[in-house]
């Protein structure tokens, strides 16, 4: 039987290899995973979205500040429509610029985690007989594993 398990590359992995070979286990297999080496795509196609969308606040804040220009337009100078388009580009722009600056702050933190020496996963394939497999299963948990799996 083969159990695979996935760890944070740790001193755990060390620990559990040593106690899986104490044990008689010799078919031990870990495969240390990349990292990523490029940031992901800034803008996504309709084919490839991610979820992260720049233009959400600024929608959110044109509307705002588009319905608030509107309605003083009626007493400025000017008049409505065009206070409620000078409104609407003003909150947009103030909300990507949010959004752009909360993007940068968060790519900045990743980037600052993989300076100080964040290693990426790693995947252990423990080979053993059948009635190994409760004991070195509850040895991977143990040892943190992320997940685990099970073949025959």
């Amino acid at each position: 039987m083969q159990i695979l398990a996935t760890f944070e590359y740790s001193t755990f992995v060390e620990t559990v290899i040593t106690e899986l070979e104490q044990k008689g286990i010799t078919a031990i297999y870990a495969v240390p995973l990349e990292l990523r080496k490029k940031e992901p795509r800034l803008f996504d196609s309709i084919h490839r979205a991610d979820g992260l969308s720049f233009i959400d606040k600024g929608m959110i804040f044109a509307f705002m500040l588009g319905t608030i220009g509107t309605s003083k337009g009626f007493v400025w100078q000017g008049g409505p429509i065009i206070w409620g388009i000078v409104g609407a580009v003003t909150g947009f722009l103030i909300g990507v610029a949010l959004n752009g600056g909360i993007y940068l702050v968060k790519r900045n933190q990743k980037q600052a985690q993989l300076r100080k020496g964040k290693k990426g996963d790693l995947i252990l394939i423990v080979t053993c007989e059948e009635a190994q497999v409760e004991s070195v299963e509850e040895l991977l948990w143990n040892h943190k594993a992320l997940g685990l799996a099970i073949t025959k």
